[in-house]
């Protein structure tokens, strides 16, 4: 009978760490923003930190069963599980579940200022010289105090803050991504970052121009703001593929979308069919898909018809907020990313 025992209390142990090896449950705390950074290709990551960590990081994972709300700080238990078996290169060793939101706390963010803030624009001169890769682009976001964007090659991020005279700045410090590229653009990259980081500027606009200009007043960077005819210039020449749904980057294999300015007209494939329709712009970041149709084609994997399915409710109807980065398109409904498509060549 003792033998008995001694087996059953054996194996519930085994079966217990069968259950729970590889798993954890740790305690993260969320930023009320996301902020560009490189995965699988240009996307937005949250910024978190551990129980036991003072400073935050930029977290490249989802989280199962959490649905961010920008503008909220959170406290959350996760479940980290370690993956089994082989993990390709480019993903995480470990899947994230929320177990518990411990607290949400809305932040107050600053009234959306006019003109040089909340806005993206485009690097056109450096140091005298002209810029025309259209690879150099920041945004400075007056709720957070930070200026993100890409300086070159990298992604990059830094904090500001507003000196007592009118639309003076100090800039603190960068940090970004760390990716190699061609010559030429890490030769930009570096003078852009020398120009922009740990600096004090004077920032003049004209019409849709922003100098940046030191204690000389001599104007060492200029900004162009796109117009939305710009904007949807760009749009309109490339094929966009879809790389990102409901902050599941992965290869959506033939998912992607197309549009004509002249006719107001959207096609593209959900993944399995070909879809088409009408789009209405409402302001400058505002759009509605409708009269959506597609082929009927039956799709045999059952994968592909689900992320169908929910390209095309995604879409239909939706009124959508949307903006353009160097080579991606995004498309948010409230405050939540929920597509993501890169050019295509």
């Amino acid at each position: 009978m003792k033998n008995l025992k001694c087996m059953f209390v054996l194996m519930m142990v085994t079966l217990v760490s069968s259950f729970t090896y590889g798993q954890e449950t740790l305690k993260m705390f969320v930023k009320e923003n996301k902020v560009p950074c490189q995965g699988v290709g240009p996307m937005e990551c949250l910024q978190v930190r551990y129980d036991n960590e003072k400073d935050y990081q930029l977290f490249y994972n989802g989280i199962e069963g959490f649905n961010f709300e920008k503008g909220n700080k959170y406290e959350i238990t996760v479940i980290r599980t370690k993956r089994e078996g082989i993990v390709p290169a480019d993903a995480s060793i470990y899947t994230y579940k929320l177990k518990s939101i411990i607290s949400k706390t809305p932040v107050t963010a600053a009234k959306t200022a006019k003109g040089i803030y909340d806005t993206k624009m485009t690097l056109t001169r450096l140091n005298g010289k002209t810029i025309s890769t259209g690879n150099v682009y920041l945004t400075i976001d007056s709720a957070t105090g930070t200026i993100s964007g890409k300086s070159g090659c990298n992604r990059f991020s830094a904090k500001y803050t507003k000196l007592a005279s009118k639309n003076q700045i100090q800039i603190g410090s960068s940090a970004g991504t760390l990716m190699a590229c061609d010559e030429a653009s890490m030769k930009l990259e570096q003078e852009f970052t020398k120009a922009i980081q740990d600096q004090k500027f004077k920032i003049v606009q004209k019409k849709n121009k922003v100098q940046f200009k030191n204690s000389k007043n001599k104007i060492i960077m200029e900004f162009t703001i796109p117009t939305q005819n710009d904007v949807w210039s760009f749009i309109a020449k490339n094929n966009w593929k879809l790389i990102m749904l409901e902050n599941v980057g992965q290869d959506y294999g033939r998912a992607s979308i197309k549009f004509d300015p002249a006719t107001k007209k959207v096609s593209g494939n959900s993944g399995c069919n070909n879809f088409f329709g009408t789009y209405t712009l409402k302001g400058n970041d505002q759009i509605q898909f409708g009269n959506l149709g597609s082929t009927r084609m039956a799709c045999l994997d059952e994968k592909t018809s689900k992320i169908e399915q929910k390209v095309l409710s995604l879409l239909d109807n939706k009124e959508l907020r949307f903006d353009v980065a160097e080579q991606t398109l995004n498309f948010y409904l409230g405050d939540k990313l929920i597509m993501m498509f890169a050019t295509t060549k």
